[in-house]
Parts: structure tokens; sequence; C-alpha cells
């Protein structure tokens, strides 16, 4: 009890640290995320949904890869245009516009007709345009969330506490989409009735996180905190984007950490569902997983991460977290082929205890997620600091565009990678020929290269990261000692800072 006093002492606002904002506006401004998630989350189901409720075909998938590399372009390009932008109201006017231009065709999307004689061709320029403007909007409002991760609080102790609204807010929006979608609550998955409620309340949702985001990021939506001293500002060009990942260390060691985890986590979250489908062969277990995944175990687990982030500092607590999810991930690969094994006459028959052993190792595994995933967002904070001071530049937009544009480029083949799973597995073409059968065993093939997808791939990714933040130059004592420097220089402090050496 008394170290969760401790973390919450650490958080609090109690007007003596001037680099310290409100805790309720750091919490709040988390909601900015959640509303992004809100949308990308149903459009994360892209997959599924056109094979599955549109009955497209797999050709469906193969657009992630032209997606994503526009969502990869056109970061620099939005990061750059933020980072120059530098009148008061910056940040809210970013994050609505973002909000909009993703709701709009997230309707048409998901309010698509079921229709075998449109032609695919034309389905597929719509709806692919859609979701192109989906991630244009996505991008903009992503770039104001990352970078405000430098300004909404300059205390690095206080950022962790970002992270744990994040994750709290992106754990409802995704126990809805779980509940409503995949629980057959309201219909089955693949009805476009229950895609159509769905995406109706995640857009409202969506909107209004973002309105409540900006509103708590006002009291620092001004020019004062987007440069620290004239003296150095200068105008940013659109090269700087990759003389910044030539030049920062730091930088360069979190994108090799959080690229290897992006495709990991992208081809796992395109084929989990199957795990609970077509493994376990109970895909209504998806929303209690959820439900379990968020409250149980992933609430304190997740107050566990944040309280040693608040002492050790994030990157510490990201480092030893990634070799966790890498061992527990390899044990889940195990557990799952030898408790549920390949078995065509294998039927779901109540939780046993075998379903109760792989739900629980899986939920412990995604619960650490929260604390790693949402860290990444909280250490731009601490890179846009450090670059300042060695640079003198001010550019949040660009440095959390870097780690998004090679991750985003990294991950661009998912789409191929998981059509070419499916088409392995036998599931080609267009129609119900290219539907997957529910709470069924489909075949040895589906079988192992789910049960890869979702725990080996993960595991090689988190290891990665592991070597990679072996070394990360910004430590906990770093980043005081640049928080306190930069502080006096905006004139917060009147007390020295210590000098921060360069790497």
């Amino acid at each position: 009890m008394n170290k969760l006093k401790q973390m919450l002492s650490t958080y609090r606002n109690d007007g003596t640290d001037p680099r310290k904002n409100d805790a309720w506006r750091v919490l709040l401004f988390s909601l900015n995320y959640a509303g992004g998630a809100a949308i990308t989350i149903m459009m994360g189901k892209w997959s599924y949904y056109t094979q599955n409720v549109l009955q497209l075909g797999i050709m469906f998938a193969s657009i992630h890869l032209p997606i994503r590399i526009l969502d990869a372009i056109t970061d620099p390009l939005i990061a750059n245009m933020f980072d120059k932008y530098n009148k008061p109201g910056k940040f809210k006017l970013f994050m609505i516009l973002g909000a909009l231009l993703s709701f709009f065709p997230a309707m048409i999307v998901f309010f698509y007709p079921v229709n075998p004689d449109i032609p695919l061709s034309v389905s597929f320029l719509l709806l692919g345009l859609c979701y192109a403007i989906i991630i244009i909007g996505n991008t903009i409002l992503m770039t104001a969330t990352r970078a405000g991760q430098a300004i909404i609080t300059q205390d690095p102790k206080q950022r962790p506490l970002y992270a744990l609204g994040q994750t709290v807010s992106d754990a409802l929006v995704s126990a809805f989409v779980s509940v409503v979608v995949t629980s057959n609550l309201i219909g089955s998955m693949q009805e476009p009735f229950v895609w159509r409620i769905s995406i109706i309340v995640m857009s409202v949702v969506s909107i209004i996180f973002v309105l409540l985001a900006a509103k708590a990021i006002s009291n620092r939506d001004n020019p004062t905190y987007y440069s620290m001293n004239q003296k150095k500002r200068e105008e940013t060009k659109i090269t700087e984007f990759f003389s910044l990942i030539k030049r920062s260390k730091p930088l360069r060691s979190l994108l090799w950490a959080t690229c290897s985890d992006s495709i990991a986590k992208s081809v796992r979250a395109s084929l989990s569902i199957y795990l609970f489908a077509n493994i376990i062969m109970n895909r209504g277990l998806t929303s209690a997983f959820d439900i379990l995944n968020g409250v149980v175990l992933g609430a304190p687990v997740l107050v566990i991460g944040m309280y040693f982030a608040s002492k050790k500092g994030s990157a510490k607590v990201y480092h030893n977290v990634s070799l966790i999810q890498t061992l527990v991930s390899v044990a889940g690969f195990f557990i799952t082929m030898f408790l549920l094994p390949a078995d065509p006459e294998y039927t779901y028959s109540g939780i046993t205890f075998s379903v109760i052993m792989v739900i629980l190792v899986f939920g412990f595994y995604m619960s650490t997620l929260g604390i790693s995933t949402n860290l990444e967002n909280a250490m731009v904070g601490d890179l846009t600091d450090y670059e300042y001071l060695q640079s003198g530049k001010f550019i949040p937009g660009t440095i959390g565009a870097a780690l998004t544009f090679v991750n985003k480029v990294a991950s661009s083949g998912v789409g191929l990678i998981t059509m070419g799973i499916m088409a392995f597995c036998g599931f080609s073409g267009s129609g119900a020929d290219a539907v997957v059968p529910e709470n069924v065993f489909v075949n040895y093939r589906f079988y192992y290269c789910v049960l890869a997808s979702v725990f080996l791939l993960p595991a090689l990714g988190h290891f990665i990261t592991y070597i990679s933040m072996k070394k990360y130059p910004l430590t906990d004592e770093v980043m005081q000692e640049v928080s306190m420097k930069i502080a006096k220089e905006r004139g917060l402090i009147e007390d020295d800072a210590k000098e921060v050496t360069s790497e």
C-alpha cells in the first residue's frame, strides 16, 4: 500500500515541480490515442470483414501493402507540417481534423452492401480509397498524440501515467468491439448489421474522446511549449526526418525494438481470432477473454509495470518486459500444442483445464503488452527532450513519425503474409469458399500457421527488442538531468541543471 501511495505521489502535481502537469490532464490526453483506436481497431479486422462478411475473397487482404506504404509515406510529410506550424491551438486543430477524416469513410466501409453483382474492381477501388483516407486521418491524429508526449508533462517520472490512461481507455474500446462484434451479443460476427452498429458507436466514441483530449492539453497548446529558445528555432526541413535517424543513437535502438514488435503484432492481430474459433473451437470466448485480459490480468499487471516505470524509468521497464514476453509467448506455443493438439475429432466441451491454461497463458502475455506498447509513446517525450539538447531542434512530430514510418514500412507486407497463409491453408477465391468455418478443426496446416503466428512470431519480435534495448542510453538518471536543464531554459526553475553528455 505504501508503494502505491509513493507511485501516486510521483504522478500528482502538487505545484512544487513546474515540469509536472495536472494528473487528470495527462490521463485525459491519453484518450486521443483511444479515439483513434476506436476506428483503427475496427479497420484492423479488415481481412476478416472483407473475406467473411462482404465475401469479397482473400484478394482484399493484399490491399494492406499499398495502404501501409501510403501510411508510411504520409508520416514524415504530416510530421513536418506539424513541426513547422507553431500557432496557438495546433494540437486541437490536428486532432479534430484527423478524427473527422477517419469518421466519414469508416461509415462507408462498414455500411458497404453485401452484393455479389457489384464488380470486384469497383469494390476494391472504393473500399481501398476509403481505407486510404482513414489512414491519412489517423496519421494526422496520431502525430498530435505522439508529439503531445513532449509537452503534456516534462517530468520523465510522470510520463508513465499517460501509458496507464492509454492502456485503460484502449482496453475499454477493445472490449466493446470484442463483446459486440465477436460474442454474438446482437448477432453473428458474419452479419453486416453487427459491424454497422459497432462502427456507429465507435465513431461517436472517437469524436468524444478526441474532444476531451483537446481540452486536457489546452493549457499547454501554445507556442511557449512548441519551442523553447528563439535563438535555436529554425525551419524544419523534410530531410530532417532522415538526418534524425542517422544521428540519433537512442532513436535507432528504439526503431529496431518497435519495428520487430510491429510486424509480429500485426500478424498476430489478424490471426488471433482463429486461435479461439479453430483451435479452442469457441469463437464466442473472445469477448470473455478480452474482459479477463483487460480487467482481471491487465489492470494489476499494468499497475505493477507503471510502478517500476516511475521508479526505474520507462526504458528499463520496456527492456525487462520484452524478455518476459519472449519467454511467455514461447511457453504459450508449447502449452497450447500439448493441451489442445491438432485433432480433427476435437470439439469444444466446455471450460476444461486445457482451455483455462491456454487462455491464462495467452491472457498474461497479452496483458504485458499494455506495458510495453504504451511506454513506446511515453518514450517519444524523452527522445524529444534529449534531441533538443543535442541539436537544438524541438521536433516531436518528426521523432514520432520516424518511429511509425519504419514500423509501417516493415509491417506493410502483413496483408500478403495473411493472404499467403490463407491460400496455403486452402482458402482462395471469393464468395462462400473464402469463408473460414467457425468452431471446427480446419486442417493441420491452418492449425500450425495460426499457432506460430500467435506465439512464435511475437516471441522472435520481443527477443529482438530485448537485444536492441540492452544498451539504450536514455536511462532514468540521464532523463532527469535532461528534463531539469530544459525546465531551466524555459524559465520554469532557477536551479542549475547538470550537463548531459552527447551520445
